[in-house]
């Protein structure tokens, strides 16, 4: 699926995007004025995921959560599953904000280190790219509590760098 970035009404030619993710992070840095929420993406819907602030020329992003209530276990904290996603979203979206618009990225490895338990509530997330080959990524990410600033997990993973097939055509 391909995904235009800005409207065709601006007169120009808008950037196709394989990824609609990644569009929707290059139509926050086109008007970074505000908070932008996640609208497509359904973990990300579930995550309410925003973007906070994006430099591309680093590869860093910084991302809110409020978790559903779908996502607290027992103990009235956050099933683990659900703080690895976000530090996961937080890599893979830095990724795709250094990427061209025809390239992509999936997650190869993850790992997560859980620092203290991650109770309801909203949280920040960063995410910075280490390095970024031709078919390969490196990302970090900590996941911070909004209300304390506490910092709850970090995690680096391997992302696969997926470019455009040969030959394919950039048109919508």
């Amino acid at each position: 699926m391909l995904v235009s970035c800005l409207p065709c009404s601006l007169g120009m030619n808008p950037p196709v995007y394989r990824n609609p993710d990644q569009a929707q992070i290059h139509r926050f840095m086109a008007q970074p004025d505000s908070s932008l929420r996640f609208d497509g993406n359904p973990m990300a819907l579930a995550m309410r995921t925003s973007i906070l602030a994006v430099d591309a020329t680093v590869g860093c992003i910084e991302l809110a959560f409020d978790p559903d209530p779908l996502f607290i276990q027992g103990t009235n904290v956050l099933q683990g599953g659900a703080v690895t996603a976000m530090l996961d979203f937080a890599m893979a979206f830095a990724v795709l904000a250094s990427l061209p618009p025809q390239a992509s990225c999936a997650t190869a490895n993850l790992g997560t280190s859980f620092l203290a338990p991650a109770p309801r509530g909203r949280y920040k997330a960063t995410g910075a790219v280490d390095r970024c080959g031709r078919t390969m990524a490196f990302a970090r990410a900590q996941l911070f509590e909004e209300a304390t600033g506490k910092l709850v997990a970090t995690a680096s993973s391997s992302l696969v760098v997926l470019q455009a097939p040969a030959g394919r055509s950039t048109a919508p």
